[in-house]
This record gives C-alpha cells, structure tokens and sequence, in this order.
C-alpha cells in the first residue's frame, strides 16, 4: 500500500512540473530598459533588443531620472510616459520582422534604441 501511495504521489508530482514548464513556456519574454542619464546624455538603456517575430514580450520601463520620459514604438502604436523614479509594465508584440526604434518622444535630443524584430 505505501508503495501505491509513493508511486502515485511520484507521478502527480511529475505531471505537476510538466504543467509549471508548459505555463512558463507560454509567459512572454520579459526585458528592462532603464532611462538613464550617461555621460550627460539621457539614454534608454539597453540600446538594443532582440525578440522573435509574433512573440510577445514583456517590457518593464524604469524611469531614473529627476524628471518624467517617455516611451514610443511607432510601429506597435506605443506611447508611454513613465514619471520621474517610476516604473511602467508594458507587452508588445511585434508581427513583422524589423528594426523598431524605440525613444523618448517628450525628449526628441534623448538617445533611444531599437528592437530589432526577426
């Protein structure tokens, strides 16, 4: 009998993990990109970001700065402002294969950076 118990309790707890993989597998891909001040400029760091076409991915935007910025994906029809020390949560994503700038559009002079979509 306790044989058949552990047996039993051994084969949920491997359709349990089988079900945890297959839920993280569906989870979006998750990047931070973080505006920042470097050498005097105002950056969205990373500069670069690679997803896969028709994946969607999971965009934290952390805001470093004394002052509010935002965040524009003309392509996606993204148009963030993240306050001063805030953070944002945002998903995306891209159908097509591509280099999609990403900037601050309250901050034209802001260096921004890419997605580059394949």
């Amino acid at each position: 009998m306790i044989r058949k118990i552990v047996a039993v309790g051994f084969m949920l707890s491997i359709l349990m993990a089988g079900e945890s993989q297959i839920s993280s597998a569906d989870s979006p891909k998750e990047f931070t990109l973080v505006a920042m001040v470097e050498g005097g400029a105002k950056i969205w760091s990373p500069a670069t970001l690679t997803i896969s076409k028709g994946e969607s991915v999971k965009l934290m935007l952390k805001n470093t700065t004394d002052a509010e910025h935002g965040f524009s994906i003309d392509e996606l029809n993204v148009k963030e402002v993240i306050p001063a020390g805030g953070t944002k949560e945002i998903t995306v994503k891209a159908d097509s294969a591509g280099a999609l700038r990403y900037y601050c559009h309250l901050h034209k002079a802001h260096v921004g950076g890419q997605l580059l979509v394949q």
